[in-house]
């Protein structure tokens, strides 16, 4: 995992077992920015560390259970919550600044699922569904893959923590067919939500329901207020009502040098379709080229030009009318995305507490996972802030970051705040 460094504290960094409790108002939720420990990090270096984009100070929490932290793979983060795979692939809920641990339903019980056996030192024997036929599959895999294909992503409903710790729900996107799971508290298996737009890419909970959204654009959402989750809504837009969006977002399609990821996120009671745009090979001047340009004549190794982020665009979803509707604002709020639940938060802070995020602007983590991998030099590095202002990308300037983090960064909310 890349060092991470204050701008100008890169020899004495602050230190907090609860980093919420300094230059923070019970008031106003402040996003951090944490890495973990990396699985392949030789050192005795356990420790995570938060990022206070106000306070511009590293806080580090050290522990025993840090060490369980660095042999698993998060799967998201909500709630002040992380949602991780542990070493064997078994999903649990983890709350860095108390330690406490949840488990969930283990592995073998997601619905596509038909048997695991194995370990993590050997490796797992797989068999699995897949497909619109429930092909049968068998494969033999590392555990570090079955951590990468299990869970795309997931979330929480509520924090554990509150109230009763009985009411929660948790969310997950999983297997090769990118569909929905949940469970409660309190259950042994995880529940197929049987949704008819799979593959999906985010899902969010908002006002006691759950929104799916899918590669193609549509969004279904259940209600789980009662005893039992209920289909509510399958949501499939018509159009986009902005010629300008339009225009602007077609040089984007071309799939040879760009691609797409988008994301659900609730913002002063509207849900908002975000769209983040990506360059696949991006030069120092922020030119996405294809990969065929990379390797010149007068060299024989091609040049190295990772993956990155350009632009984002916003969209209101208007349920009545069915379209999207293009947003040109967010206020002065800025939205948070990456592999947590994707989370809008008011950037003015107060008066005592003056909040040093932007607002009107984008924070976002990289998530690109599909090509996180591919080359010992990038991966994880996507990490940044865009203006819907004057549609830059700026580098969060308060970073020191090398151009590989693994594994990549979340954003979090403490849950005491």
């Amino acid at each position: 995992m890349a060092p991470l460094k204050a701008k100008n504290q890169t020899q004495n960094l602050h230190v907090s077992q609860h980093p919420s409790s300094t230059h923070q108002s019970s008031l106003q939720k402040t996003a951090f920015l944490i890495l973990l420990p990396g699985q392949e990090e030789t050192h005795e270096d356990h420790s995570v560390s938060f990022l206070n984009l106000d306070a511009k100070r590293v806080h580090r929490t050290k522990n025993a259970l840090n060490r369980q932290l660095r042999r698993s793979r998060c799967i998201g983060s909500s709630h002040g919550w992380l949602l991780l795979l542990d070493e064997c692939a078994d999903p649990y809920l983890f709350e860095p600044y108390s330690c406490r641990r949840i488990s969930l339903p283990p592995k073998e019980t997601f619905p596509h699922v038909i048997g695991v056996s194995g370990s993590a030192e050997h490796g797992f024997d797989v068999e699995y569904v897949h497909g619109a036929r429930r092909s049968r599959v068998r494969r033999l895999v590392t555990a570090k893959k079955l951590q990468e294909c299990l869970v795309l992503k997931a979330i929480l409903s509520s924090d554990p923590s509150r109230g009763n710790g009985e009411d929660y729900l948790v969310m997950a996107i999983y297997g090769c067919d990118a569909k929905v799971a949940v469970c409660k508290h309190g259950d042994s298996v995880w529940n197929d939500l049987d949704g008819k737009n799979r593959p999906y890419c985010d899902i969010i909970c908002h006002k006691d329901r759950l929104f799916a959204l899918s590669e193609t654009g549509s969004v279904e959402s259940w209600d789980f207020g009662g005893p039992l989750l209920v289909k509510t809504m399958d949501f499939h837009p018509l159009y986009i009502c902005s010629m300008r969006v339009a225009e602007a977002t077609c040089a984007y399609r071309d799939r040879e040098r760009f691609s797409s990821r988008c994301y659900l996120v609730e913002s002063r009671g509207d849900l908002l379709l975000v769209e983040r745009h990506v360059g696949e090979f991006v030069g120092d001047n922020d030119e996405a080229v294809c990969e065929a340009d990379l390797l010149s004549d007068e060299c024989s190794h091609p040049l190295v030009y990772p993956y990155k982020t350009l632009e984002f665009t916003v969209y209101k979803l208007n349920f009545m009318q069915q379209k999207l509707e293009e947003v040109e604002s967010l206020g002065d709020h800025a939205l948070f995305l990456g592999g947590n639940h994707s989370m809008s938060l008011p950037a003015a802070g107060n008066a005592q507490h003056p909040s040093r995020c932007k607002k009107n602007s984008i924070y976002f983590t990289d998530d690109y996972w599909e090509r996180m991998e591919e080359d010992y030099s990038y991966g994880g590095h996507d990490v940044g802030v865009f203006s819907l202002g004057d549609k830059s990308v700026k580098p969060l300037k308060h970073l020191d970051l090398l151009q590989r983090i693994d594994p990549p960064p979340f954003w979090l909310v403490p849950s005491n705040m």
